[in-house]
């Protein structure tokens, strides 16, 4: 083969969508998987929780307590329980997958109100915001605060809150993910920056994308840890930071000026998967070679579907919620990068 000539571009797909939840507008997002392999998401405008077992596709939703919680973004802990952020309920919260019980945190910061018939608890709200979250290497759960422009921890041991202020005013918090060595990684959409704090030293650096107001919607690790990847939503590209020497490389996507691509994870194949159009109701799914950076889509089989977050813990599948789509969904991809 020519060394002008591309590789040719591996087949992939279909996208299989799962059953649209029962209550309808509910806005699925995240994806994550129990230990027993049930997928769950959080329902954001329905204020629920939602289980699908995977081989039957029976669909469970539990009402959150909170009811001005605005469930969103959601991560498994190490211990096996999924935790979730309360966008407009101030708080966070833990579901126990094997008793599907919820047990909410209210933030000692932001609340605005705490009412209701029901009693204390039942209809918080504030201005926190959390956005996003992620567990750090010292087993606790760090998230973003974008309303109060801060990132809090949360210590899993005692169950107590801390918050670092950052030093950039209204700076954009949008989202979170585990980072490169000891690191949680954030993006700031209004500072143009990605950051990343040490969870052990608690030093947090910054560095500028080089594209202006590029809204980085989407990071992830690299498979080796080395590196930092990160999706230009405001940009039409993808990113890679290198945190030893501080510089990014950014390559220009081929899905045109609308694509808009956010969340992205590594697949078990090597590939690099991304949402596109979450924030213009699109429907495709991206996928990125990072050694031929070659670019490819599939679209979902519901019409403007906003696809939203997307998971890859179980090695073969990558997972997806559709915002507007009202349900999950997912693609089967090679177990192994041979194959």
């Amino acid at each position: 083969m020519s060394k002008d000539v591309a590789p040719p571009v591996q087949a992939w797909g279909p996208i299989i969508d799962l059953p649209e939840f029962p209550t309808i507008g509910c806005y699925p997002c995240e994806v994550e998987w129990d230990d027993m392999g049930n997928m769950w998401t959080a329902q954001v405008s329905g204020n629920k929780i939602a289980k699908i077992n995977f081989d039957t596709h029976e669909i469970t939703e539990i009402p959150v307590p909170n009811k001005s919680a605005a469930p969103g973004p959601m991560e498994k802990a190490p211990d096996g329980t999924i935790w979730y952020g309360q966008v407009h309920g101030n708080g966070i919260g833990r579901l126990d997958p094997k008793t599907e019980t919820l047990t909410n945190f209210e933030l000692p910061w932001a609340r605005i109100y705490d009412v209701g018939p029901e009693g204390r608890g039942t209809h918080t709200f504030g201005t926190a915001t959390v956005f996003d979250m992620s567990f750090g290497k010292d087993g606790h759960l760090y998230f973003l605060m974008a309303g109060i422009n801060a990132i809090g921890r949360f210590d899993m041991e005692e169950q107590t809150f801390t918050k670092w202020d950052l030093e950039t005013p209204r700076s954009g918090l949008f989202c979170m993910q585990p980072g490169p060595g000891n690191t949680i990684a954030f993006s700031a959409w209004n500072s143009n920056e990605i950051g990343l704090l040490d969870v052990f030293t608690k030093e947090i650096k910054l560095y500028k994308v080089p594209t202006p107001d590029a809204l980085v919607g989407g990071l992830t690790r690299s498979p080796d840890g080395k590196y930092l990847w990160f999706a230009e939503s405001g940009a039409q590209k993808l990113g890679r930071l290198d945190p030893g020497t501080g510089e990014i490389e950014e390559f220009v996507l081929n899905g045109g000026p609308t694509l808009d691509p956010g969340a992205m994870r590594f697949g078990s194949d090597g590939k690099l998967y991304f949402v596109t159009g979450m924030y213009r109701n699109g429907d495709k799914l991206g996928r990125f070679d990072t050694v031929t950076k070659v670019d490819d889509y599939l679209t979902t089989p519901t019409p403007s579907s906003a696809p939203c977050d997307l998971n890859s813990a179980r090695p073969g599948i990558i997972a997806f919620g559709q915002f507007t789509g009202n349900r999950l969904a997912y693609i089967e991809i090679p177990l192994t990068p041979e194959g």
